[in-house]
């Protein structure tokens, strides 16, 4: 079944469709919360209350061949995330999310730790933005449509702040940089 024809019957009352969804999106959500959250309860509380959201809300996306129910979810998921942290006064960088990569054991894998190493330097350099932007593409898998959605950037933007920074890394780092971001 079609993520549209599960929307189309969840729209129509027959919520047990919604089961299809879930099982499409769950773990990117999950994943997506995590990166920016660090916490497990609390990822688990938003990834479900994003779910319970969009349930309860599915009647208000509207099932056409212009909209993205990828970043409709993922808005509701950003939007908790954003309302968490408004309550609590909490601030996670973004550099944490790269320092997990470079400590997650991943580099005694590798011939050559001073080049990731490097590649990590350099996106400590980055403007906080770009570097999430940057993460929403390669390690979220979203759209330059999706990430403009959730950044308010235009979509050119996103393009042009994706091409920019990959010119800048030599292309003796690029493999490091992909292997980084899709491990």
């Amino acid at each position: 079944m079609s993520e549209r024809e599960a929307i189309s019957l969840c729209q129509k009352g027959e919520l047990e469709y919604f089961s299809v969804l879930y099982e499409i999106y769950f773990d990117k959500i999950y994943k997506f919360v995590y990166l920016k959250t660090f916490d497990v309860n609390l990822t688990q509380d938003i990834t479900s209350e994003t779910f319970l959201r969009a349930l309860n809300k599915i009647n208000s996306f509207k099932n056409n061949s212009d909209s993205n129910f990828n970043a409709w979810i993922y808005r509701i998921a950003y939007n908790l995330i954003v309302d968490d942290y408004k309550v609590a006064n909490k601030s996670v960088s973004i550099d944490e999310v790269l320092e997990l990569w470079y400590d997650n054991n991943f580099t005694e894998n590798l011939d050559n730790k001073e080049k990731v190493k490097e590649v990590l330097d350099f996106f400590w350099t980055l403007n906080p933005k770009h570097k999430q932007i940057l993460i929403m593409r390669f390690w979220d898998d979203l759209s330059f449509k999706e990430i403009s959605e959730l950044t308010w950037e235009s979509v050119a933007n996103c393009k042009k702040v994706v091409s920019r920074t990959l010119m800048k890394i030599s292309w003796t780092y690029m493999w490091l940089l992909f292997i980084l971001l899709f491990v």
